[in-house]
């Protein structure tokens, strides 16, 4: 270690994990606390701590239980306080962390950023009540876990210097989204929504649920007796495992599965189509906080993804393709809050205020008055608003006091811009975009600019569009008065023939009838003293039985009036003539005069008939 550099200590609480990191360590436990009467506490499980090797009294399920004023009853039926079991955890992982050794006078303890005041000053008093962080000399410092990721981020891979820059920590239980301004030193510009829909616990479950209905179903295998809760518990296990497998391959296989010899095959496809409609809504839900923020999403810089549901490549991949940003990731995101506090711990106060920090973004002034004012913990005796502890965890500390063999905090703390080149924490997902270098004291600031209207939005324009509107409008009520005003006397360039009489008759002797005149009149040049020709008739065949001809009325002439041509009338179809019937023959015995056989009808009679059909 170098010389003159200072021991520092980052701790993280999360829902499903607590980390711890040094200058050459970092460590990770479940949140599961074992209790002994003979020797202190340990957290985590066997599978991940050895040192669990003898039964004691295992409490789980307290970390989102902080500032609940009911106790958590254990298995022997004592209260613990949730505050005080998180303390604890933290004492014991921090001991893990160091190798047994004393632990570091500068520890920095990051807690979830949606947490409100009275669960943020329980913990403070929880942990004032431990010996080691008693020391009111250096007391310890606690930030959130979103400030402790952009201090992490900051130093690397890097975050833009401008712009709104979105925090998202994709949690085991649920995943927080903080918006913070890059310009005014990524101070918060709303409070941490928490969104419960899109978690680690809800892709296991999702993706165990397919697994299920990709066993053969024999009917050996009942998933809701009571012998299947076992197998159900590992085979969840197996799909965790699966699923972070699957951050860094392809394909893997879920082994030792109930009637599935060989396993089941998973792809990284899979996966990704089990987890896509949660993570669609959480979009919609980021989305929906920069409307309500008055953010629009151009003014969106780039996306910081914390947590251990940031190492899934489609949340990178859909995120980045959604809001066309690049999406920043740590290389291990699930220890960016302890990695950010570390470095906040390294650097030291940059003054007095400069630990002072509160939490509860939701509550923006002082916070209350707790049992922790009387504590070593900063935050507790001197309360800030949230947006100055935001300020002071990225307040100026020279970039020597860094240790050297903290590898992941060797970059300058003032380079902000995103490094080009490997190791930049960029993938192929994410677009290449540059970001402009901040503007130095002695430089030309750059000066708003106007916002260019478009040429449909001119003063002038509108002006002279509003004018020829009224000058049409004027002419076109002009031009329909005029026209309403004229006399309605026929026009002396258009005639018109008169139309026929009707008569039930036909027409006249020689059969022909007059065609119908056209009923558009075209207009035609004055009148001349020869005569047209009539157009041509039509020779229609008259019955045989109608001899009268009506008398031909006598043409009157007449001024030239426009009229509607009369239609014709119709004639009734003529009636075809009958054919004469041929004579009947003589029939030699019949027919002789004077003989008349019983029922036979005499000729005479028959030419009778004959003749009455004709008529």
């Amino acid at each position: 270690m170098a010389e003159g550099a200072r021991p520092a200590l980052g701790l993280s609480i999360g829902a499903t994990n607590l980390a711890a990191v040094t200058a050459d360590h970092s460590i990770t436990r479940k949140p599961v606390l074992t209790l002994y009467r003979q020797r202190p506490p340990e957290v985590g499980v066997p599978s991940e701590n050895p040192r669990l090797d003898e039964p004691g009294l295992v409490i789980t399920e307290f970390v989102d239980r902080v500032g609940d004023p009911v106790g958590i009853v254990a298995a022997d039926g004592s209260m613990h306080r949730s505050e005080a079991l998180v303390a604890d955890g933290l004492r014991a992982l921090a001991y893990t962390a160091t190798g047994g050794h004393a632990l570091p006078e500068n520890v920095t303890v990051t807690y979830p950023a949606h947490w409100g005041s009275a669960a943020v000053d329980a913990l403070g008093a929880a942990l004032s009540r431990v010996a080691e962080w008693s020391n009111r000399a250096r007391p310890l410092t606690l930030i959130p876990d979103a400030a402790a990721a952009l201090i992490a981020a900051r130093a690397n891979p890097g975050i833009p210097a401008r712009g709104v820059v979105a925090v998202c920590d994709f949690g085991g239980s649920g995943t927080s989204i903080t918006l913070v301004d890059a310009a005014a030193e990524y101070q918060p510009l709303a409070g941490t929504v928490r969104h419960h829909d899109f978690s680690g616990g809800l892709i296991d479950q999702a993706l165990l649920t397919y697994v299920m209905g990709e066993l053969p179903n024999t009917g050996a295998f009942d998933p809701a007796g009571t012998s299947a809760i076992g197998s159900l518990a590992r085979l969840r296990a197996e799909c965790r495992a699966a699923k972070e497998q699957l951050s860094s391959s392809t394909v893997t296989t879920l082994s030792e599965l109930p009637q599935a010899h060989g396993g089941i095959r998973i792809t990284r496809t899979e996966l990704d189509d089990v987890m896509h409609d949660s993570l669609n809504n959480f979009m919609l839900v980021l989305e929906e906080m920069l409307a309500r923020n008055a953010i629009r999403a151009a003014d969106l810089a780039a996306v910081v993804s914390v947590g251990g549901g940031a190492n899934i490549p489609a949340v990178t991949t859909m995120l980045s393709g959604h809001f066309r940003i690049p999406v920043v990731t740590a290389p291990r995101p699930q220890l960016t809050a302890a990695i950010g506090g570390a470095l906040r711990a390294a650097r030291g106060p940059a003054d007095a205020s400069a630990t002072r920090l509160t939490p509860a973004p939701a509550a923006a002034g002082a916070s209350k008055a707790s049992a922790a004012r009387q504590a070593g913990v900063d935050h507790a005796r001197a309360p800030l608003p949230a947006r100055e502890a935001y300020q002071h965890a990225h307040g100026a500390a020279p970039a020597s006091v860094m240790q050297p063999a903290l590898a992941w905090s060797e970059a300058d703390d003032a380079s902000r811009a995103v490094p080009s080149g490997d190791g930049s924490g960029l993938t192929s997902a994410r677009p290449q975009l540059t970001f402009e270098r901040e503007s130095t004291p002695g430089s030309n600031a750059a000066k708003p600019k106007q916002p260019i209207l478009p040429w449909y939005r001119l003063p002038a324009v509108i002006i002279i569009s509003t004018a020829v509107a009224v000058v049409l409008v004027g002419a076109a009520v002009a031009i329909g008065l005029s026209s309403d005003n004229k006399p309605t006397a026929p026009s002396p360039g258009v005639s018109s023939t008169p139309a026929p009489a009707p008569s039930g008759a036909p027409p006249a002797s020689n059969g022909e009838v007059p065609a119908p005149a056209p009923a558009s009149q075209q207009p035609t040049s004055p009148p001349s003293p020869t005569d047209t020709s009539p157009p041509p008739a039509t020779t229609a065949e008259t019955p045989p039985a109608s001899s009268a001809v009506p008398p031909a009325s006598s043409a009157v002439p007449q001024a030239p009036v426009t009229q509607q041509q009369a239609p014709a009338p119709i004639s009734p179809p003529a009636v075809p003539a009958i054919p004469q019937i041929p004579g009947l023959p003589q029939i030699p015995g019949i027919n002789a005069p004077g003989l008349t056989p019983p029922g036979a009808v005499s000729l005479p009679a028959i030419a009778g008939l004959k003749a009455s059909v004709r008529h």
